[in-house]
């Protein structure tokens, strides 16, 4: 998913428990988009999610008796 900075919001040093480079961390600090697989709770209010991952078929609960 791909995920922006809020307008007004800044980020800690804090790269390496989110999960990200420390180039994709500057290029998300100056405002870029970055792709990441998740979003970790140190920044998840702190940035917007701009391309969620869709579900596949194969991933979808299916629900029915055995």
């Amino acid at each position: 998913m791909k995920i922006k900075l809020k307008a007004g919001e800044g980020l800690s040093n804090n790269w390496k428990s989110c999960g990200c480079t420390a180039l994709d961390w500057a290029d998300l600090k100056a405002g870029k988009t970055i792709e990441v697989s998740s979003v970790h709770k140190l920044i998840k209010n702190k940035v917007e999610v701009l391309d969620k991952p869709k579900l596949s078929s194969a991933s979808k609960k299916k629900e029915g008796d055995k």
